[in-house]
């Protein structure tokens, strides 16, 4: 799969930098995303975050979908005199790309001669059309996509109210992909004002019509699932073995939701050693049961490649922004503006680039790095409550003295209050696997006790 190559562009109505993950490549099977990102005209438009102005990154594209054998080719005017390149190379070039790591059986004829699209809508349209929908069918995208515009311009609560109310029968599946797709786009990149407008509208959405208390519901017993799944591997011993796992997973049988949530949880813990045990289990078990436990084994197989899949796009995409981030010209100041990159995969990234420049003796990328790091903890601390600031102070505290200090003399002006925070911490680090980090907690919370009684 081919990702977006990650730009950083300046805003054409006030400058403000950011970064711009620009695909010139969509392929329908491998980057649902960007053929949704396609048949919703927001391909290669980004949102300033600092005054919502709409930019569009005119890029050459190649859009690809092999179930239809369907290979278009767009590029829009002027590039071609922008890159010094006659329209076929760039097609070449974008082609090249496409296929260097197809296999020979997967190339076809039809990759020889690609269609061409003079426009974007023209793109547009020849994949709607491959994909059997009807001008009628867009006329009702459309008149979804004017219903979510007129419920975010209410001039009240209780007018976005009414208006769901008198078109709850239009709130259906597609209504809430289209608005869920907006929603992704103004949440990443719009304005903050808009962006709480669209959560309102959600929460509305959810409560007052139809088929969003349907979700709240099948949501709810989702979440129900995926505790019930966490109490099952709390009830396990500390000590647990693949064995332990594999009966688990068994005893799910062709729940797939529950295999599911299974891997979600302890990822880890489905590695190679667990599948060959798995395997020998199988070898030894009574043959009219063989088809059943291998049945189970490929479902945690295929969980585990698309958990991991997606963990992959995320650092890919991760890295290539920081990259972009750090070869712009004042990267605190992208930072910033782009405040709401900064998480915890985006810290780990950033770790793990400090440490490989230090490694490769880098010593002045580690130090731009590590200022970036530095100023992003700063971000992240401004936004924490005092309770959770000063309880990452303790987690960084590595003499034991002084953390009792520490404790005594701060914790008790916070009360019992402090210890269902830190149980709330506690959960958040076993589900991210910090078994580090969850010990030191755990160490940390006895002498909070003793300190606010």
């Amino acid at each position: 799969m081919t990702s977006p190559n990650t730009q950083t562009i300046r805003c054409a109505s006030c400058g403000n930098p950011m970064p711009a993950p620009v695909r010139s490549i969509v392929d329908a099977q491998q980057d649902p995303q960007g053929k949704a990102l396609l048949i919703s005209d927001q391909m290669n438009k980004f949102q300033c975050p600092n005054c919502g102005t709409m930019n569009v990154v005119d890029a050459p594209l190649l859009y690809h979908d092999a179930t239809k054998e369907m290979l278009i080719a767009y590029v829009p005017m002027g590039v071609s005199a922008q890159q010094g390149k006659s329209d076929e190379r760039i097609i070449g070039d974008l082609m090249n790309m496409l296929t260097a790591n197809l296999p020979k059986d997967q190339f076809k004829a039809y990759m020889f001669n690609p269609k061409r699209a003079l426009t974007m809508n023209g793109l547009i349209d020849q994949v709607l059309e491959a994909d059997g929908i009807s001008p009628e069918m867009m006329a009702e995208q459309r008149a979804r996509v004017d219903l979510i515009q007129r419920m975010l311009q209410s001039d009240s609560p209780d007018a976005m109210v009414a208006l769901i109310k008198d078109n709850d029968d239009k709130i259906d599946e597609q209504f809430m992909q289209s608005f869920s797709l907006m929603i992704q786009r103004v949440m990443s990149q719009g304005p903050q004002d808009m962006a709480q407008v669209m959560m309102s509208l959600q929460e509305a959405l959810l409560e007052h019509s139809t088929y969003g208390r349907d979700i709240v519901a099948r949501q709810e017993r989702q979440q129900q699932l995926v505790q019930e799944v966490a109490n099952d591997i709390e009830s396990m011993d500390d000590n647990a073995t693949r064995a332990d796992f594999i009966q688990l997973a068994l005893r799910y049988g062709n729940d797939d939701e529950r295999l599911q949530a299974l891997v979600g949880l302890v990822r880890q813990a489905f590695d190679y050693q667990y599948f060959q045990e798995f395997t020998d289990l199988i070898e030894n078990a009574p043959e009219e049961d063989r088809e059943e436990m291998n049945a189970i084994k490929d479902r945690l197989v295929s969980f585990t490649q698309m958990i991991d899949e997606q963990a992959r796009q995320a650092m890919q995409q991760t890295t290539n922004i920081l990259r972009q981030i750090v070869e712009s010209p004042d990267p605190a100041a992208v930072l910033d503006a782009n405040a709401h990159l900064v998480d915890d995969q985006f810290m780990a990234v950033l770790s793990m680039n400090i440490q490989e420049a230090q490694k490769h003796g880098h010593q002045e990328m580690a130090d731009k790095l590590t200022d970036l790091y530095n100023h992003a903890v700063e971000m992240l601390r401004s936004q924490m409550s005092p309770e959770l600031v000063m309880l990452n102070d303790w987690l960084n505290i590595e003499d034991d003295a002084e953390l009792a200090q520490q404790i005594q003399a701060q914790a008790p002006q916070y009360g019992p209050d402090l210890l269902r925070l830190m149980d709330a911490v506690e959960n958040m680090l076993k589900e991210q696997g910090q078994a580090q980090a969850l010990n030191k907690l755990q160490s940390i919370r006895q002498i909070v006790a003793q300190a606010v009684q």
